[in-house]
């Protein structure tokens, strides 16, 4: 736990760091029992497993970028495990922000891997089937350099969330067992994008189906659902 905090202090100011801090407290004091973690970080234990077709997004990612809440669109073309690092995938895509569209290039290095203390089967126990061995989340850090030579590029940056689950085989699978669920969401990215050669950061969060610290930007209830007064912005 200590080790990524000290990570995001060093990289961030310390108003985005404490957002990211926060994200962390809320997923070590999870409101609902069935998120509850164990206290062990067992990296070392799923180092073998490959995240990547997991990390690769199962939906469109929503986000935005800056206080006004302007849409980004985060793509991502390939994502792929080091082959001597475990806990490090590499990943290519593409922002877009209005019609400026940038390529770019990054690391995702997992800092901690947690299972749940309590395994959730769905509504009715629905999934019992699958004789699942173990539920969880990774919390991972995240850096993304946009091609220099394009236009308003520049550095994402920060802490992400990706939650899990074991079948009874061994295999990893994207953790969809509440999709239909009010506060369901997966991928989840808090950080910040700082332009070339330019101090001062902005926030930039994005994830599935919801987005970290969105404000009055979401007024969805059943699924996310943008704020008219950012259309202009976007959406």
């Amino acid at each position: 736990m200590k080790s990524i905090l000290l990570i995001l202090l060093l990289t961030t100011t310390s108003l985005f760091a404490q957002q990211q801090k926060q994200w962390i407290q809320s997923l070590e004091n999870a409101d609902e029992g069935r998120y509850e973690l164990k206290l062990s970080n067992l990296l070392s234990k799923y180092t073998h497993h490959d995240f990547s077709t997991l990390l690769m997004p199962q939906s469109e990612f929503l986000g935005f970028i800056g206080s006004d809440y302007r849409r980004i669109h985060i793509n991502y073309s390939k994502v792929s495990k080091d082959e001597d690092f475990p806990n490090v995938y590499h990943l290519k895509g593409s922002t877009t922000v209005y019609n400026n569209t940038c390529d770019f290039i990054g690391s995702i290095t997992i800092e901690q891997v947690r299972e749940f203390k309590h395994m959730y089967y769905g509504v009715d126990s629905m999934y019992t089937h699958l004789g699942m061995k173990a539920q969880g989340i990774i919390i991972a850090s995240y850096k993304f350099n946009e091609h220099p030579e394009q236009q308003h590029v520049g550095v994402f940056e920060g802490v992400m969330t990706l939650w899990w689950y074991l079948d009874k085989a061994g295999t990893l699978h994207y953790y969809n067992l509440n999709q239909q669920a009010d506060d369901y969401k997966n991928n989840q990215y808090i950080g910040t994008w700082r332009e070339y050669g330019k101090d001062a950061p902005k926030v930039c969060n994005w994830g599935e189906y919801r987005i970290p610290f969105s404000g009055d930007l979401d007024l969805g209830k059943g699924e996310f659902s943008a704020n008219p007064k950012y259309e202009d912005k976007g959406w």
